[in-house]
């Protein structure tokens, strides 16, 4: 998996699919005990989901977050999946003010069609490769960090009571 750009805290928990190469990593989620189904924590704007189907940067305070956690339904284990401030590009990469505050309250997201809890989740991370973060980086960081400045992330919810499936329920650029 050297050659996938998954980063180290998806490491355990993210199961690619044959496809995936070095600019792309499709795969599942599943916890280390197993069990493919989560609970699913966030902090993002919601507001015009019914219209748009997508979920976005939300802005508390004058600052700007996206996080994304799922907590396992057998053994309750959560897993942070992606949090703007600190992995991608800009994330990884670039400093902001909001990666030192304290991480606003997570709200939990529930089917819109049938209001259950429970999801599968698939993502696919998108990376510009090792040579590009090699050039771009500069010296400053370590060459086996290119993982960690993937340029997009797409994550997708599938309901497991109604099957609703809810594709690009976050589609963000991170350069």
């Amino acid at each position: 998996m050297e050659n996938l750009p998954i980063p180290k805290h998806l490491e355990s928990i993210l199961q690619p699919f044959d496809n995936s190469n070095e600019n792309e990593v499709t795969g599942k989620i599943t916890c280390s005990c197993g069990s493919e189904i989560f609970k699913i924590k966030i902090v993002g704007d919601d507001s015009f989901f019914d219209i748009e189907k997508v979920i976005k940067v939300q802005e508390i305070l004058e600052h700007f977050y996206l996080i994304v956690y799922v907590e396992c339904i057998k053994c309750s284990k959560n897993h942070l999946i992606f949090d703007k401030d600190f992995h991608g590009w800009n994330g990884f990469i670039c400093e902001s003010a909001s990666k030192h505050l304290k991480r606003p309250k997570l709200k939990d997201w529930n089917c819109p069609k049938c209001k259950n809890s429970n999801h599968s989740v698939s993502l696919t991370i998108q990376s510009e490769g090792k040579d590009d973060f090699k050039e771009e980086a500069g010296d400053e960081f370590d060459k086996d960090d290119w993982v960690e400045a993937f340029s997009w992330i797409t994550i997708n919810l599938s309901c497991k009571s109604c099957n609703e499936i809810n594709e690009e329920w976050i589609s963000y650029e991170t350069m």
